[in-house]
This record gives structure tokens, C-alpha cells and sequence, in this order.
């Protein structure tokens, strides 16, 4: 799995771990409370809730590896992140806020996952260690899911956007070249 896809993967589910974990709260006190009349293996029901607060303690991790690795960036990184994933602004509002170019806002980006995910794998979260806790939860197979489909329908785009990239460099110097010539004849 790709490192870049599960650092965005992590910061797209920042904001809603907090709510899942309060589901998972929820749950375990509802199934603690239905317990009196459960009319099923105690056991099954202990093991669920154990299972529940597993889960609830790796969403916690979850946010600590977000928070810990997004401090040991770079300000102007960790503020694109932000505003990126955190606070879900595009990038052509990230530009206008920053007072920057779009380019520069695409740079910054892809150096700041760059850094995140380098950052959060020097600190021990490589790809296997979040297979390991997070390719089974929900919330994260469905937000690695769509940033993977998003990573390779970029790909796609600009694959298809090279050729004509090519032919408008090839056609420009062309323009260049006769634009010389007719220079050249003409002194």
C-alpha cells in the first residue's frame, strides 16, 4: 500500500474520529445497559465490547499519530495540511488565504505528504504497522479506498494531459523556429 495514500487517508479521518469513537462509547453502554435482560452468551457480549474498545483505541492513536506527526513539520506544511484535510478548503481557497499561487499551493501539498508520510514512518507508522491496525476498520478501508481511486484518476488525467502537453511544446517551438527563419530572411 502506498505511503502517501494512507498519510491522506489519516488526516481525511482526523475529523471524524472523535464522532466514531463517541459511537463506539455509545454502543458499549447500550450493550453494558441491554445486558441485564441479554438473553445470549455473556461471553459473546464481553468479547464485543472488548473488541469496541480496541477499535476505539486505535482511532485514538489514530488522531495522536496525526497530531504528534503534523507538529514536526514544516509551518508552511503543516498549514496546508490543515487547511487541506482539517478544515476541508480547496486548494483555490488555501491559495487565496495564503496569498499564493495555485502552483505553489499544489507544491506545498505534495512536499507536506511527502514530509508527513516520511515523518510518520520514522516515528515507527510505516505501511505495515497501519495494515495492521487499520485495514479491517471501516472508516479506514473506505477512506483509503477513495483516496487510492482519487491517486489513480489523477494519474489517468495526467497521463492523458502529457501528449498534449508534448504537442503544444512541439507546436510552440515550431512557432519558434518559423518565426526565426522569417527573422533571418528578412534582415
Amino acid at each position: 500500500m502506498n505511503q502517501e495514500t494512507w498519510s491522506k487517508s489519516l488526516l481525511a479521518t482526523y475529523n471524524a474520529l472523535p464522532l466514531v469513537v463517541k459511537c463506539i462509547d455509545k454502543s458499549n453502554m447500550q450493550m453494558a445497559l441491554g445486558s441485564f435482560s441479554y438473553e445470549g452468551n455473556v461471553l459473546d457480549l464481553m468479547n464485543k465490547m472488548l473488541a469496541n474498545n480496541a477499535r476505539k483505541e486505535a482511532l485514538i492513536n489514530a488522531k495522536v499519530i496525526v497530531d504528534n506527526t503534523l507538529k514536526a513539520l514544516k509551518p508552511k506544511h503543516r498549514l496546508v495540511l490543515e487547511m487541506r484535510y482539517l478544515k476541508r478548503k480547496s486548494f483555490e481557497k488555501i491559495a487565496e488565504e495564503l496569498n499564493i499561487c495555485l502552483r505553489s499551493v499544489f507544491r506545498w501539498h505534495e512536499l507536506a505528504l511527502k514530509q508527513f508520510s516520511c515523518i510518520r514512518t520514522m516515528k515507527g507508522y510505516d505501511d505495515e504497522w497501519m495494515s495492521k491496525y487499520y485495514s479491517n476498520d471501516p472508516v479506514f478501508v473506505r477512506c483509503f479506498r477513495y483516496c487510492a481511486d482519487r491517486d489513480e484518476k489523477e494519474k489517468e488525467s495526467m497521463q492523458k494531459q502529457e501528449p498534449q502537453k508534448k504537442l503544444n511544446i512541439a507546436v510552440a517551438l515550431s512557432a519558434t523556429a518559423n518565426s526565426r527563419q522569417s527573422v533571418v530572411t528578412t534582415v
